[in-house]
């Protein structure tokens, strides 16, 4: 996961000039680019897959997110030339979303837990699923029986070994789903990864997610996020660069536990194959004989 500390990172940058930081940006995107492709194998390899479990289900759906998520990080660090666009705030954010989809992943799928809890687990997230939907879409709630779904999900609670060791006021709170069904820290430390250096990095990245103080206060003293060019947008790239590389990562070495011959299996699809389903599906494939 994340060793490196971002204010440490930031004071070895500084200490470089321009050419030399460009030098290193270009380091740091060509080995995150190594790994994307990596994970592209791996993800593909992955595919089509009849699997009859939740975990492995649901580690191929977040193992596709964290992929795609990877890749538009890897569109959005621009060459060092003139008239690119440099947004670190987009990167940062997109960083921490890797970051976020991969704690649910190892969550759900990738930690080594007692069957009743990882059954639990997913309980959780269905609760999660329904607190989330409807507050969100309270309208479309309304359209079916709540009563009967929190039937279903305080029975499939109350049945849980695990879920039943929650005192009172836990349960309520999961079975409402309001808020995320784990502890950050407390994944952080089965993953066996650097708390404090994953929380400075993910706080950091969250000002410019939320468009929080700190993302646009010295934007003139510090000469960036005007989508130029410029020494403190490099290195805060560079810093964004390496977590997304230590997540994805991360991530690929989980897959690989659990789907092992990934990297080594041919994928059921094409590139061609890929790109003929997507014409045909928006309707531009060609028609024989016109």
């Amino acid at each position: 996961m994340i060793d490196d500390d971002p204010l440490i990172v930031l004071d070895r940058l500084n200490e470089l000039v321009p050419t030399q930081l460009t030098r290193v940006y270009l380091r740091y995107r060509q080995e995150f680019r190594n790994i994307i492709n990596r994970g592209k194998k791996v993800s593909r390899g992955s595919a089509g897959i009849f699997v009859n479990e939740n975990r492995l289900s649901y580690a191929s759906l977040l193992f596709t997110k964290i992929i795609v998520n990877a890749l538009t990080i890897e569109k959005l660090l621009p060459d060092c030339r003139p008239k690119e666009h440099w947004d670190f705030s987009s990167v940062a954010s997109l960083t921490r979303n890797l970051a976020e989809a991969y704690l649910w992943y190892y969550w759900l799928c990738q930690d080594e837990v007692d069957p009743d809890v990882r059954q639990g687990r997913f309980i959780l997230l269905y609760c999660h699923d329904h607190g989330s939907r409807a507050r969100i879409f309270p309208a479309e709630a309304a359209e079916y029986d709540q009563a009967e779904v929190m039937a279903d999900l305080t029975a499939r609670f109350d049945g849980n070994a695990y879920l039943r060791t929650f005192d009172p006021r836990q349960r309520r709170e999961a079975l409402k789903g309001h808020k995320t069904p784990f502890i950050q820290d407390e994944v952080l430390e089965r993953m066996g990864a650097d708390k404090e250096a994953f929380r400075l990095g993910y706080r950091f990245f969250s000002q410019h997610t939320h468009t929080g103080p700190m993302s646009f206060f010295r934007m003139i003293e510090h000469d960036r996020g005007a989508g130029v060019e410029t020494v403190l947008e490099k290195a805060y790239t560079i810093i964004a660069t390496i977590h997304a590389a230590a997540i994805l990562d991360s991530a690929i070495e989980g897959h690989l536990s659990l789907f092992q011959d990934a990297e080594t299996r041919t994928p059921p699809l094409t590139d061609a194959d890929v790109i003929r389903n997507v014409e045909r599906n928006q309707g531009r494939a060609r028609v024989r004989g016109t």
